[in-house]
């Protein structure tokens, strides 16, 4: 892993509607590192993603990338959301080349269409290329929406819940393919910032693990994910160290919840209800 920091959050605050959701959030993220996201419900795990990505601008602190600060989305982050954004009425593979409009405006319409189809296939939907988002079942939809990040060719990937809303076979097929995707090396292993609930997904991806607690969100711990690569989910999962490793994070997560809890029953009992 490279030691270069790549992502910056320097005392990092979000606030909506008069209702802190984020504080004192100091992380870096080094290039080429793939740093996972976990924490309760409300924890703003989504709110830290969309910070990074600059779709939402910090309340206090600042969002750092390649030593520049964010001021709003670039290039250099591609996001790849749980819901898929795929425009529903153009192609998979026309989706991917509008992306490539943006990103690689030099290139020839048929150049662009090339490196879709590529990245299609990477992620096991050749043949697929000319059906439209709603002709595919939610996993292939969701490798259509990564091999259009993918394509972008950005430093970056920033990822919210991108497997939740999958059922387990299609969710541990969808997590062994990124994951051989970004352990082949080269332009493909990005510097990715994964948001999930799944300890399980967390620890299988990340070499580090941030587990986010409440009230407001703030950086509860930072766990090193010491399981050696390239990694396999069989040889992962029936390891010792996984399990211990599985056991303290959701130590953390049941600390962080029953602080979460603790805190909302003072707000109940001081406000008489």
């Amino acid at each position: 892993m490279n030691d270069t920091p790549l992502i910056q959050l320097h005392n990092l605050g979000f606030s909506y509607a008069g209702e802190q959701t984020l504080h004192g959030i100091d992380l870096t993220v080094n290039e080429s590192e793939f740093v996972a996201v976990i924490g309760p419900s409300g924890c703003g795990k989504s709110t830290l993603l969309r910070l990074a990505s600059g779709l939402l601008m910090p309340s206090t602190g600042e969002v750092l990338v390649g030593g520049k600060p964010v001021t709003g989305p670039g290039l250099d982050r591609a996001m790849v959301f749980q819901d898929y954004s795929l425009f529903p009425w153009s192609n998979v593979t026309d989706n991917i080349v509008l992306a490539l409009e943006q990103t690689h405006p030099a290139l020839s319409k048929a150049e662009r269409r090339q490196i879709a189809e590529e990245y299609l296939a990477m992620v096991g939907l050749a043949g697929s290329e000319k059906k439209l988002p709603g002709e595919l079942s939610g996993g292939m939809r969701q490798r259509a929406a990564i091999a259009r990040a993918l394509a972008m060719n950005s430093p970056i990937l920033l990822m919210d819940e991108p497997f939740g809303a999958l059922d387990a076979i299609t969710r541990a097929r969808q997590q062994d393919m990124l994951l051989d995707i970004w352990q082949s090396g080269g332009s493909l292993k990005k510097t990715v910032l994964f948001v999930t609930h799944d300890v399980d997904e967390a620890l299988i991806l990340a070499g580090r693990v941030i587990v986010l607690g409440v009230r407001p969100g703030h950086i509860a711990a930072d766990i090193a994910v010491d399981l050696p690569r390239p990694r396999s989910r069989e040889k992962s999962v029936n390891s010792d160290r996984f399990r211990a490793l599985r056991n303290r994070l959701l130590h953390e997560l049941d600390l962080a919840v029953t602080r979460q809890l603790e805190a909302a029953s003072e707000v109940r009992e001081g406000s008489g209800i």
